[in-house]
């Protein structure tokens, strides 16, 4: 049980008080504890019948105060006062008495006996001595706290001085004193408002001291006056105690609130330069960027602010910038400032070129404090420099020739391909320069020539134009080249000065055009072979075949093979054809049902026994037709050969295969799998190659077809184990659209 700020205690907060009664009748203890019951306080009573008995206990154990008989067995209260406080120095004491008298008061108080109290016959007695014990416990716990208090003032190093609640000062210390030019011994009983001017005190008579009324405390600054009549400023602090003093503390700012004036007064100046400027710290952390350099990186500042460079710049930006810095910190030079370049990365990623002039700040005490540098963008400059030296290069390296002609057609530079001194023509670079581009041109390309740079001079948004073109050599032979050409930048006058050209011989190019459309002519007559002399026959098989089942009595087992050997060279022709008149165009993708596409294509392909399990429910992109023919070879591939025999032999009593469509992990792709014997692992890689077959009975072309199909999608093409030990293939890369 506690008690805070009680009518008794004087504001102090007080646990349980722990009380010695030192009596060889000590009945009247029992009523001290009943009368702590009544009023909330506990008191908690122990008993001691003679003084060594009560000195034993405060060796042994805390006791918060003492009550005592005058008349003790072998010794008086007074003995055991000297005896106690010896002990426990400043322990309250109470005489409780009937042996009482005015000497023995006076000789009690003497002696420093906290409150005599003569027992008598009343009634409130133990209220009383309750109420004594408990003043008694408070004042004793005020005294030492003020004592603390005074000790921790005299010996702080920052200015504390402690008022009453009249607002004079009880004490202070050297270090407050020190602020004002006062002796400590000069302000105690003088009032606060002496050490202050007067609007200052009129604004604490205001609005300072209701704070601290109010809250318990208050944090500011003020202005300090000192005896000379100087001022200055300081941190001021104030907060109230349990007894209503005020503990003021003060610190002298002055030289911190110059230096932040200055400070500001500099960042205005760097806010005005317009050139983005920061500064560094010792651990390559910006403490410091203007509005300028936020803006330049797209960053907000306090984004920028305790992040390290590496946060903007490149490692080769960084790597340079410590380099710098240590050979500005080298002893073999007394540089403070240097130049540099980096690279910024920008909030979006662009990356500028900045010339960084570097400048190391004021050391302390010889460490290292960091730079400041001031940015400029260097970007445009590097960049040309940059792309001249590019361009240099390129032309030096093509290995097609460059040429530009003036305004009126005359030739101004030639370059040849690269490592030759001739150009294409024959003719070296100084004989064509001055001469009209007529000497290798017909009229025909020159008009040709001439319709395109005007197109490009009527239209802004045209840079180049190319077209076809032959060169006249000096031999007179005439060699097919590509010309591609752009406009000069115009004259200062706006008007036209001429255009640039690279020459690509493109001889190799048109005879290998030539030989692909022979080529295809002939595969066009091939795939028309194929497609009437070979299907014709085949027609014919199988409607013989067709006539022999219904007006024969023949063998169904040879039939069978026919009609199967029937199918295979259907299929052989479809694949001959597609090889043959697929160009790989370019698909025209759409969003496709992939479960919906399987089943359709299941129900175009002759299965047999064997059974298909849809595991997907994605929507890809792809081109409907090719898609169809990719899954029809793959479940085509898996029926035949998924019913084989380890030996590869087509078994028709033999369980069918189990085919399963599914989506990839991942949801990259989707697989065709199946359950049947595989593809040993040292032919897998070759499945896709036209030609091959496994077992002799196919015709080779039906996964080369799958290959094609997925490269021309973008996608890849992959062969590996089913989880139940039969062949399945990937695709990959394949775009899926949400539902």
């Amino acid at each position: 049980m506690s008690i805070r700020d009680g009518p008794r205690s004087g504001g102090v907060s007080m646990d349980e008080i722990r009380v010695l009664c030192v009596d060889d009748a000590p009945q009247w203890a029992a009523g001290i504890a009943e009368e702590s019951d009544r009023r909330d306080i506990a008191i908690d009573t122990h008993i001691a019948t003679t003084a060594s008995e009560a000195l034993e206990y405060l060796t042994d154990r805390e006791i918060d105060c003492i009550v005592s008989e005058y008349d003790l067995p072998e010794s008086d209260g007074l003995e055991l006062l000297e005896a106690a406080r010896a002990t426990v120095d400043s322990i309250p004491v109470l005489l409780f008495t009937d042996s009482g008298s005015e000497a023995i008061a006076s000789e009690a108080i003497s002696a420093g006996v906290t409150e005599y109290v003569r027992k008598g016959d009343d009634s409130d007695r133990e209220a009383v001595l309750a109420d004594a014990v408990v003043d008694a416990v408070a004042e004793t716990q005020r005294r030492r706290e003020r004592q603390r208090r005074l000790h921790a003032v005299e010996t702080a190093q920052e200015g504390i001085g402690i008022l009453d609640p009249n607002g004079r000062f009880v004490s202070v210390n050297r270090a407050y004193a020190d602020l004002y030019g006062y002796e400590p011994a000069a302000l105690i009983g003088e009032h606060w408002e002496l050490l202050y001017p007067d609007d200052e005190a009129a604004a604490a008579h205001e609005e300072i001291i209701p704070t601290v009324m109010a809250e318990g405390e208050w944090h500011g600054e003020t202005t300090g006056l000192r005896a000379d009549g100087t001022t200055f400023v300081e941190a001021h602090s104030l907060s109230t105690t349990g007894n209503g003093d005020l503990i003021c503390t003060v610190r002298d700012i002055t030289d911190r609130k110059e230096r932040e004036r200055d400070l500001e007064r500099y960042e205005t100046i760097i806010e005005a330069l317009g050139d983005p400027v920061y500064t560094v710290d010792d651990d390559g952390r910006y403490t410091y960027v203007n509005d300028a350099y936020a803006e330049m990186t797209g960053y907000e500042k306090d984004e920028i602010v305790g992040e390290h460079v590496s946060v903007l710049l490149d490692d080769e930006s960084v790597e340079r910038g410590e380099a710098t810095v240590g050979s500005l910190l080298s002893a073999d030079t007394e540089d403070r400032q240097c130049t540099d370049e980096i690279t910024v990365e920008t909030s979006d990623g662009e990356r500028i070129r900045c010339e960084d002039n570097v400048s190391l700040l004021p050391l302390a005490d010889g460490r290292y404090r960091g730079v400041a540098g001031v940015v400029r963008d260097i970007t445009d400059r590097a960049e040309r420099k940059r792309e001249l030296e590019e361009y240099e290069t390129i032309i030096e390296t093509i290995p097609d020739e460059v040429y530009t002609l003036d305004a009126e057609g005359h030739l101004t530079t030639v370059v040849p391909p690269s490592n030759d001194e001739l150009t294409t023509t024959g003719y070296s670079p100084a004989e064509l320069v001055g001469e009209h581009v007529s000497l290798i041109m017909d009229e025909d390309d020159i008009a040709t020539a001439e319709a395109e740079i005007g197109a490009l001079l009527r239209d802004p948004d045209r840079d180049h134009a190319s077209f076809e073109m032959e060169t006249i050599t000096r031999d007179g032979e005439r060699r097919p080249n590509e010309n591609h050409i752009a406009t000069l930048p115009p004259g200062e006058d706006g008007g036209f000065q001429g255009t640039v050209g690279v020459l690509r011989d493109i001889s190799d190019r048109k005879e290998h055009e030539r030989e692909l459309e022979a080529q295809n002519e002939r595969l066009e007559r091939f795939a028309s072979i194929v497609s009437h002399d070979l299907r014709n026959p085949l027609n014919v098989a199988q409607g013989r075949l067709a006539e022999a089942r219904r007006t024969c009595d023949c063998d169904e087992a040879h039939l069978e093979e026919v009609a199967w050997a029937h199918d295979r060279m259907g299929v052989l022709i479809e694949n001959i054809l597609t090889i043959a008149r697929d160009r790989d165009p370019q698909p025209d993708p759409e969003s496709i049902d992939l479960a919906a596409i399987v089943d359709d294509c299941w129900d175009h392909v002759d299965t047999g026994a064997a059974a298909l399990r849809v595991d997907t429910d994605a929507v890809v992109r792809a081109d409907r037709a090719r898609l169809k023919q990719l899954l029809e070879n793959l479940l085509r591939n898996a029926v035949d050969h998924g019913d084989a025999d380890p030996a590869g032999q087509r078994d028709g009593d033999r369980p069918g295969v189990t085919i399963t469509v599914g989506d990839l992990e991942g949801g990259d792709g989707f697989y065709v799998a199946d359950d049947g014997p595989g593809i040993p692992p040292d032919e897998r890689e070759r499945v896709f190659d036209s030609g091959y077959s496994s077992d002799g009975d196919g015709t080779g072309l039906g996964l080369a077809i799958v290959e094609r199909i997925a490269t021309g999608h973008g996608w890849t093409a992959t062969v590996t184990e089913s989880a139940a030990g039969g062949a399945r293939f990937e695709l990959a890369g394949v775009d899926s659209v949400d539902r």
